[in-house]
C-alpha cells in the first residue's frame, strides 16, 4: 500500500511567508514615488516664489503690488495688496500655495543682496529690490514615509532653492 503525499496548507504557508516582504517592497515604492513628487513640487513652489518676486519687485509697480526691502516709501496696505514692501510676506504666500498637499510644515525663506545661503530671511545689508538685486527663496519640508516609520525612522528634510535677478 503507497500513500500519495498531499502538501496541505504549502501554498499558504509560502504566502504567508512572501506578504509581508512584498507589501514592505510596494509600500516603498510608493514612498519612494512620494519623495519624488514632493521634491518637484518644492522646485516649483521656489521657482514661482522667485519669479513673483522679481516680477513685483523694483521701482515700476504699474498696478502691482511691491514686495522686498525697499529703499522707498512703502504703501499702504490695501484689500488688494495686503501686504506691501518691506514684507515678504506675500512672496512665501505663493510659495506656501504651490506647496500645498506636500506636508503640513513647509518652511520658506526669502533673501535679497548678493547672498549664497537664505538663512531665516536675513538679507544682505542694504538690499532692496529694485532691478538687478538678486533674490533667493529657499522652500524646505519634512517628508513623513511609511515603510521607515516601520521601523522607528523618521521622516527626512527635503530643500529646494530658486536665485534670480529682479527684473521689473
Amino acid at each position: 500500500m503507497t500513500r500519495r503525499s498531499h502538501p496541505r496548507g504549502q501554498a499558504m504557508v509560502e504566502f504567508a511567508l512572501v506578504i509581508p516582504v512584498f507589501l514592505l517592497l510596494l509600500v516603498g515604492l510608493f514612498d519612494f514615488g512620494r519623495v519624488i513628487w514632493v521634491n518637484d513640487t518644492l522646485a516649483t513652489a521656489a521657482r514661482e516664489a522667485t519669479r513673483f518676486a522679481i516680477v513685483h519687485g523694483g521701482a515700476d509697480t504699474a498696478g502691482h503690488c511691491p514686495v522686498g526691502p525697499t529703499s522707498m516709501i512703502p504703501p499702504d496696505p490695501t484689500a488688494s495688496c495686503p501686504n506691501p514692501s518691506p514684507s515678504k510676506q506675500a512672496i512665501k504666500d505663493v510659495a506656501q500655495h504651490w506647496a500645498a498637499g506636500t506636508s503640513s510644515n513647509v518652511t520658506v525663506s526669502v533673501c535679497y543682496g548678493a547672498v549664497t545661503s537664505c538663512s531665516g530671511d536675513v538679507d544682505q545689508s542694504g538690499a532692496t529690490n529694485a532691478r538687478g538685486t538678486q533674490v533667493m527663496v529657499t522652500v524646505t519640508s519634512t517628508v513623513n514615509l511609511a515603510a521607515p516609520s516601520l521601523f522607528g525612522f523618521g521622516g527626512f528634510d527635503l530643500e529646494a532653492t530658486s536665485m534670480m535677478l529682479v527684473n521689473h
